[in-house]
């Protein structure tokens, strides 16, 4: 039988699968960054870990709506709250 939350848990799934490729992405870039021997390559790797970062973000972004909203199907939260990765910029907070 399938529930209300499968479809959800299987994408959810899939949004992990993707944190872990670009986890893997940023580490290998990182790697190179290391061993970088001229500054080319050390702006290839640059890119690549941004690149990275960014699908990482998306990635973790999706993970959370579908997890509110199984949360939501459930009934732990209310049905008209949403849950979001927010950007704050800590420049805003007094922050010591």
């Amino acid at each position: 039988m399938t529930t209300t939350s499968s479809p959800y848990i299987k994408e959810i799934k899939d949004a992990m699968k993707q944190v872990r490729e670009a986890l893997k992405q940023l580490e290998e870039a990182e790697k190179v960054q290391e061993q970088a021997r001229n500054v080319r390559d050390y702006d290839k790797a640059r890119g690549d870990a941004q690149s990275g970062a960014i699908s990482m973000m998306q990635a973790l972004e999706e993970a959370v709506r579908l997890a509110s909203a199984i949360g939501c199907g459930s009934g732990v939260y209310d049905i008209h709250k949403y849950h979001k990765v927010v950007e704050l910029d800590l420049r805003d907070y007094d922050i010591k």
